[in-house]
């Protein structure tokens, strides 16, 4: 066989694996064209969910997910939040409207009103998956390395070609501590999500990571209500007459009177007219 004969024979192995991995993706891309735009066709990280107790007969059963929940309430100039440690005081306290605080030579007339904060009572999202984006997880405990760090080691890995990756578009750390990692092909976010586990380099070690797809999220509708803290109480209309420490002493002092309607203050908080405050509100856990 002649050199030309045999550099033929070689084109024409290659047109014909060329052609069975063509037929190859066009059956993946079939496949992934019949698959809901509501179901995920590859494995995705374990979420760890915690069952509180609550539940409910006969009612349809809630599809929302709610974590870390925070508050925020600004409180303004001349004004001071009060918490006591039993809402029977709070109720006694609201149900006079105007307080009077004798000091010395002078009245401090405040007004007092229960506070009430915005409550998300129901939501609508809506999710779907992202064809150009991948959520990388799994990483380990203690891994001692900047943010800016690990984006810049995650982007090097699943951007060379050998490693099934591709030219990496947007990158962006997590709260829960995955990364979401998006391509400028959409077939580079397919084929990671495919495979799925990876040996990623990460400083002296490497670690096994898992790439799943990511599912965006977008609220559709959110309907707020406003709904009293039990324990807590507004005072509002502060004079400018005391320093804040002083001030402070002497309203603690008041609402903790049995006979003002008060009862045993758990914290006190003044904002000085003239300043501004922001309380933060948490969920109680458990």
């Amino acid at each position: 066989m002649s050199v030309y004969d045999a550099a033929l024979c070689a084109l024409q192995e290659e047109q014909t694996r060329l052609r069975r991995r063509l037929q190859e993706l066009q059956q993946q891309r079939r496949e992934l064209r019949d698959i809901p735009p509501d179901q995920v066709p590859f494995s995705v990280p374990a979420l760890p969910l915690v069952f509180r107790g609550h539940t409910q007969q006969g009612k349809e059963v809630p599809t929302c997910l709610v974590s870390k929940l925070r508050i925020c309430y600004p409180l303004p100039g001349g004004s001071a939040l009060v918490n006591f440690d039993d809402p029977k005081v709070a109720e006694r306290v609201v149900q006079q409207k105007e307080h009077k605080i004798d000091i010395e030579e002078c009245r401090l007339r405040v007004q007092v009103e229960a506070l009430e904060l915005p409550m998300v009572t129901t939501i609508q999202v809506s999710t779907q998956i992202s064809r150009w984006s991948v959520l990388v997880s799994g990483f380990p405990a203690g891994l001692r390395l900047s943010e800016e760090e690990l984006l810049d080691k995650l982007e090097i890995f699943f951007g060379k070609i050998r490693n099934g990756g591709g030219e990496v578009e947007t990158r962006e750390l997590l709260l829960q501590g995955g990364v979401v990692l998006g391509f400028t092909k959409d077939t580079v976010a397919q084929h990671l999500c495919q495979v799925g586990q990876f040996t990623v380099p990460l400083g002296r070690q490497s670690f096994p990571l898992r790439v799943s797809p990511y599912l965006s999220g977008e609220i559709q509708k959110a309907e707020i209500m406003f709904r009293p803290v039990p324990q807590s109480v507004l005072v509002l209309n502060i004079p400018d007459v005391l320093d804040g420490p002083e001030l402070q002493d002497i309203l603690e002092i008041h609402f903790q009177k049995p006979s003002r309607g008060g009862g045993e203050v758990e914290s006190l908080r003044v904002v000085p007219p003239g300043q501004r405050g922001l309380a933060v509100f948490t969920a109680t856990s458990g």
